[in-house]
């Protein structure tokens, strides 16, 4: 079985090394995994080379596809339109396309506008990933994350099934999510993130004090604006292609910095002309609750995040268009192509 990877960066490269990994293993061995790579960029095909990323490295799109019942699209997302142009008239008849890329509802539009019809797209996005390259991809950089999947309303079952089944192999957890609130939540949880970071050092840089405030800067300032050392044109096609909910996030965003501004007025020992207030004329106590209600969010997202990520799997998850679907989307971790051994499922039961 032939597996196309397009892009081999963090997230290219490390599907590649999952998917040859699984392939080593007693189930793997009998499926033939041959996995195929390209890069536009020829450092990073040199680097895909030299760590062995793919078995065969390709020197165009069209002749990755070539041939290929599995396609993970692995670029950024303004290059996505491009990447289905190009291999859109070489792509097999029952191809499976995917992608991970950070937005999903212009991909969406793309695939359906692009594709041809004789080809299942499936929406991917997995929530793994560092600001890192190809040089730090990993084959156990899914493990545990959740892994979003947006079927296109043509998708043939058992090609879900399948990239379900390939999420399974490397080790994430499928969520199956609407286009649209895909979007708008990782607007809040990872692209507005990434612009307060920016902001901030922004906001530092552009200071008077910039040298000064250099010096004094420790590893929590440093902690807080890593998201800022990303790649920027991968951010700014995140940006373009999810606009518009990033707008409405920082107008919420907005809204919560007026509240801390107003709390810090009514807690703080100085006046906005710096003068002293006495203590007794402070009221500490919303900002104090505000700060305590941040923590224990905090701790409730990150201590319970197995058990949010599998009441999402097996409770509210969606799949578009077929009641059937809905139905067995608990048996559907057994997908066709990349099909489990049957004691594996005789354990299960």
């Amino acid at each position: 079985m032939r597996i196309a990877i397009i892009g081999l960066g963090l997230i290219g490269g490390s599907w590649a090394l999952a998917i040859k990994e699984w392939a080593k293993s007693e189930e793997g061995r009998t499926a033939g995994i041959e996995v195929v790579g390209f890069d536009a960029k020829g450092s990073q095909r040199a680097e895909a080379n030299k760590r062995k990323i793919v078995d065969h490295m390709v020197a165009t799109p069209m002749e990755a596809v070539k041939g290929a019942q599995v396609v993970i699209v692995a670029t950024p997302v303004m290059a996505v339109r491009e990447t289905f142009e190009d291999i859109a008239a070489h792509l097999e008849k029952g191809a499976i396309v995917t992608d991970v890329c950070s937005t999903k509802r212009q991909v969406m539009r793309w695939a359906k506008e692009l594709l041809p019809d004789n080809v299942s797209f499936v929406g991917g996005h997995p929530m793994a990933g560092k600001t890192a390259g190809l040089e730090e991809a990993e084959a156990t950089l899914f493990q545990d994350c959740t892994y979003c999947l947006i079927p296109a309303p043509n998708a043939r079952q058992e090609a879900i099934e399948s990239v379900l089944r390939l999420v399974e192999i490397a080790g994430a957890r499928p969520h199956f999510i609407d286009a649209y609130e895909h979007d708008s939540y990782v607007a809040a949880i990872s692209h507005l993130p990434y612009l307060t970071a920016t902001s901030l050092i922004n906001l530092s840089f552009e200071s008077d004090g910039w040298k000064e405030i250099s010096r004094v800067a420790g590893t929590g300032f440093q902690d807080t604006t890593r998201l800022a050392d990303g790649s920027v044109q991968m951010w700014l096609d995140i940006c373009r292609t999810n606009n518009d909910a990033l707008i409405n996030w920082i107008d919420r965003y907005q809204q919560m910095l007026s509240r801390v501004r107003h709390m810090l007025e009514l807690a703080g020992l100085q006046d906005e002309q710096g003068r002293s207030r006495p203590v007794e004329e402070t009221e500490p106590e919303p900002l104090r609750a505000f700060l305590e209600n941040a923590r224990e969010g905090r701790n409730q997202l990150f201590q319970n995040k197995r058990k949010f990520q599998l009441e999402s799997n097996f409770g509210d998850s969606s799949m578009p268009n077929s009641k059937e679907m809905k139905a067995d989307i608990g048996r559907m971790f057994v997908g066709g192509m990349f099909k489990k051994p049957k004691k594996d499922e005789d354990n299960k039961n």
